[in-house]
């Protein structure tokens, strides 16, 4: 099997060797602006990716993917960069011989990574998710503040982050008030004062849709899954703990993969997150329509979910979902190579 990833994270490397354990032949290319990119040491070919792609129209950058993949002979592709508009052109691929490889179609994907839009509809399926309230901008955000107590039920320190994004990018505790003479170097990175908060909102040119929430301090769980056409093929699910995480089977974490990828019959290796609140629930806080920058760290368990996910393409597929026979404890090391 030849398989092409265009611009990808650097997670797309421990994706590529996972793959490999279990498809030793497998033929991978891929496309990135950088030639420093750690996914250089798992592709069999590494193509550039100008820069100027990113300016082309949708349909202009389906129709480069689609000559790369005709070139290079791939018989699957997998996007990250611009996947969401890829989608619409899956047809393209498929009339040439070649799967292109998207979690879903454009709007729903869409729809996913929108976390307000998302998260209410899966708190009317009756799924718990973490409370939040929607704003944009300065203006907004002081008349929620002005309402008193936002969350009864989940007393404490507020926190906030952009409706849609990755990696946490955005996300800040809000401190309404600091200890007298707090150094600035006490500070989390991760905080800011409200008044600091306010201030950022008011100097935006063009305010962006946030969420203000209760920032929940109880474990939060990451759950990796390989699904295909809403069929849950397997889970791996990390608890944050420190600097290291916990990898175990969680029946909850199985059950909730299993759900979201029946209701929007979804393709992929992909990964929800959810955190505990004070009573012991765990509350949904989003699903990712890509692998996780994590996925690495489940080759340490007994289950490959991207080899699952090549061989469900295939036609084989587990009668039930692949599921973390052993607990594993994992941490995270630097890499160093040369260019």
């Amino acid at each position: 099997m030849r398989i092409l990833f265009n611009h990808n994270i650097s997670g797309a490397a421990d994706l590529i060797d996972l793959m490999r354990r279990a498809r030793p032949d497998l033929h991978v290319i891929a496309t990135h602006e950088r030639r420093d990119t750690p996914i250089a040491l798992a592709a069999d070919k590494l193509l550039p990716e100008p820069a100027e792609t990113r300016l082309m129209s949708p349909d202009a950058y389906a129709d480069w993917l689609l000559q790369v993949a005709l070139t290079e002979r791939a018989d699957v592709v997998l996007p990250y960069r611009r996947r969401e508009e890829l989608a619409g052109f899956r047809d393209w691929f498929t009339a040439r011989g070649i799967r292109l490889l998207t979690a879903s179609d454009s709007n729903t994907m869409g729809f996913l990574e929108e976390k307000p839009t998302f998260l209410s509809r899966m708190e009317t399926a009756g799924v718990p998710i973490t409370p939040f309230r929607r704003f944009e901008g300065a203006e907004e955000y002081g008349r929620l503040r002005g309402e008193g107590e936002l969350f009864p039920d989940h007393p404490g320190p507020l926190c906030v982050k952009p409706a849609s994004g990755i990696y946490g990018a955005g996300f800040r505790i809000i401190r309404d008030e600091l200890p007298a003479m707090t150094p600035l170097s006490g500070l989390s990175a991760l905080e800011l004062p409200d008044v600091a908060f306010r201030a950022l909102l008011g100097a935006l040119h063009r305010p962006e849709p946030m969420m203000l929430m209760p920032f929940l301090e109880g474990p939060e769980r990451s759950v990796d899954f390989s699904c295909h056409d809403g069929h849950l093929l397997g889970t791996v699910t990390r608890i944050k703990a420190g600097t290291s995480q916990r990898l175990i089977h969680d029946t909850y974490g199985e059950e909730l993969a299993q759900f979201v990828a029946q209701t929007f019959r979804l393709t992929g290796i992909l990964n929800l997150q959810t955190i505990e609140d004070t009573a012991g629930t765990q509350r949904l806080m989003e699903v990712n329509t890509r692998a996780s920058g994590g996925i690495g760290m489940t080759g340490l368990t007994d289950v490959n979910l991207p080899a699952l996910l090549l061989d469900s393409i295939t036609g084989v597929r587990p009668e039930l979902p692949a599921r973390v026979a052993r607990e594993v404890r994992a941490g995270r090391r630097e890499l160093f190579w040369g260019v």
